[in-house]
């Protein structure tokens, strides 16, 4: 299980790492965006002097803007897509690991309860349990950082202030990156631990039941 965990948690952090590279891609979005609209008030104003050169230059100078817009936009368009996806990777392998936790500490109590097993098995399983949840719960709260640092430097939110949100943004992706990678890392270990337990109340259990007559374990093990 904890080999799956980290080909998952790889895959997710993979993605995030391409985002970032193709936001580095994206370039001077909210640059040009700012021409565009600064090129289109300049247009208005020639069109309210009513002077067809000062029109005919202003325009061109819209289009000229609006044309270096539209690569920088489809770029950024696929920056948003995958930060998308990445996103719900990402929050989607923390899901897999409470989810985890929550049904195979659920199994572990419920074999120890019915073969009256030593109870030190249930503690050790609710005490991997109780460690894995900060790193599950931090890794989804490090996504929605991202995700909310990068809406607040994209300039279609129309906010002023978006292009004083890109560095923050890339820091915040680069560290939240680094972060998610060690979170993975100890819940794939945690994971990994949990399984050993599972595996000792598997043996424990054919113990009893070869002390009972009653053959070997054949329940599914998480």
């Amino acid at each position: 299980m904890a080999r799956i965990y980290l080909a998952l948690a790889s895959f997710a952090i993979g993605l995030l790492i391409a985002n970032f590279g193709v936001g580095i891609w994206v370039g001077d979005l909210n640059g040009v965006a700012e021409r565009v609209q600064f090129e289109a008030q300049q247009y208005k104003i020639a069109r309210g002097n009513a002077e067809q050169g000062a029109i005919d230059d202003a325009r061109e100078s819209m289009l000229a803007a609006s044309a270096e817009l539209t690569p920088v936009k489809k770029r950024h368009g696929i920056h948003f897509l995958l930060g998308v996806l990445a996103a719900l990777v990402c929050v989607l392998v923390n899901g897999i690991a409470m989810t985890y936790f929550i049904g195979s500490s659920k199994w572990c109590s419920e074999v120890v309860d019915t073969y009256s097993l030593d109870l030190s098995y249930i503690r050790k399983s609710r005490t991997l349990k109780r460690r894995a949840y900060p790193w599950t719960i931090g890794g989804v709260a490090v996504i929605v950082a991202i995700v909310a640092f990068g809406a607040a430097a994209d300039p279609a939110t129309q906010i002023e202030s978006t292009a004083s949100w890109v560095t923050p943004h890339m820091i915040v992706a680069i560290l939240g990156t680094m972060g998610l990678s060690v979170s993975f890392l100890k819940q794939a270990g945690l994971i990994g631990a949990h399984y050993d337990v599972i595996n000792e109340i598997v043996a424990a259990v054919e113990v009893r039941r070869a002390e009972i007559g009653g053959g070997g374990y054949d329940e599914p093990v998480y």
